[in-house]
């Protein structure tokens, strides 16, 4: 049972991109989306870590004491548990190329065992997006502070694409690694 050079490289493009889209996620300040009803168009946009708002255009930490973000009881608390989440996600990313790239410069033999480390990693990788995206639909529909017409955005989607490329990535690389042949197996001779 081995993994080939190309599937690792393929592995490792795609990989990369789906890493695009944690970075993404986490940098963006569009998780969950305001907009308020016409004739005063305002569009007030929750990121992990600020709220930004189209009629001031100016951004501030969120959630923060000092505005009163913090009233309703565990709030807080699982608005920063999801942000540590995804932060943990991206630490984890980054091993998982370096990995990655670690196998794909290693000899044949260690390649062929590698696939355990680098399918772990994509799990890892996986699960606190997938937690920080449970938190995030928690609040979404139990947190007094988002008003009806609050809607999910653009990061939540980024978030929820890229946990499932990991999981995918995660057990299409151990199908393959199991179900291969040895790359280079014994040819008796006649």
């Amino acid at each position: 049972m081995a993994v080939s050079l190309l599937t690792y490289v393929i592995t490792f493009f795609v990989f990369i991109c789906n890493y695009a889209l944690t970075i993404t996620s986490l940098a963006l300040p569009k998780w969950l989306t305001f907009v308020t009803p016409v004739p005063f168009y305002m569009e007030t946009n929750y990121g992990l870590f600020r709220l930004c708002r189209s009629f001031t255009r100016e951004c501030r930490v969120f959630p923060s004491n000092d505005y009163g973000d913090c009233s309703e009881d565990g709030f807080c608390e699982l608005w920063r548990a999801a942000s540590a989440g995804m932060l943990v996600s991206a630490i984890l990313g980054a091993l998982a190329i370096v990995a990655l790239i670690g196998t794909m410069c290693s000899s044949r033999r260690k390649r062929a065992k590698a696939w355990v480390t680098v399918a772990g990693l994509f799990a890892l990788h996986a699960i606190p997006q997938a937690f920080s995206m449970g938190v995030m639909a928690y609040l979404f529909n139990h947190s007094a502070t988002f008003y009806m017409g609050t809607r999910y955005d653009v990061s939540f989607i980024l978030c929820t694409i890229s946990w499932c490329l990991s999981i995918f990535l995660a057990v299409l690389l151990s199908l393959i690694a199991v179900l291969s042949p040895p790359e280079y197996s014994y040819q008796p001779l006649n």
